[in-house]
């Protein structure tokens, strides 16, 4: 069974306990990705946001014989409890092409079957945390409120939160990302080197 796992943000550069075989593909579907949800842990991270533009993004294939033990990989290193992993991991495959995941927009989720056919793949698997404002609520935050939560940080928090930033792929140029480079400076700026 051929099952593939897309990734746009930290999964790229720390996928730790995810079952991976081979190297993320930098050919995976355009998704409306955005730095739209603030973690337990202060960072702001990129997440499907059905209102921010569309980037590329990438995927793996996993070592893993069911979609099962797909979403239980992918849950366990995004450290989601299993309760949530219907709404927060999002799932699709060859039996229940449109319909097997609770999680997502619709439009979103066409996207992501078209290109699994394209693909080859059985199954699909994804990260679909939504957007979360600084003290958790569960909505959308705007850029304003994103630069205001990043400039209240210091110590650990804060430089986990620039590295976040920083490390997101190069071809991740999102409207807040340029904006956190602009206002935030050097600190937020992705290396030339390959960071």
């Amino acid at each position: 069974m051929a099952i593939g796992c897309l990734a746009w943000g930290s999964l790229l550069w720390d996928p730790r306990t995810l079952p991976t075989s081979g190297s993320f593909q930098s050919d995976g579907p355009r998704l409306p990705i955005e730095f739209s949800r603030v973690a337990l842990d202060a960072r702001v991270t990129l997440v499907i946001d059905p209102v921010a533009a569309f980037i590329a993004t990438s995927w793996v294939r996993l070592d893993v014989g069911s979609p099962e033990e797909a979403v239980a990989g992918l849950g366990g290193r995004e450290r989601i409890a299993p309760e949530r992993w219907p709404e927060w991991i999002g799932q699709l495959s060859s039996d229940h092409p449109t319909e097997i995941s609770e999680s997502g927009d619709a439009g979103v989720r066409q996207i992501i079957a078209d290109w699994r056919v394209l693909q080859g793949l059985d199954v699909v698997v994804w990260t679909a945390l939504p957007p979360r404002m600084p003290d958790g609520e569960s909505r959308r935050p705007n850029c304003e409120e994103l630069i205001a939560h990043l400039q209240s940080l210091d110590g650990e928090a804060r430089r986990r939160a620039e590295e976040y930033i920083r490390r997101a792929p190069a071809a991740v140029r999102t409207s807040n990302r340029s904006r956190f480079e602009s206002e935030l400076g050097q600190a937020y700026q992705r290396k030339r080197d390959g960071d």
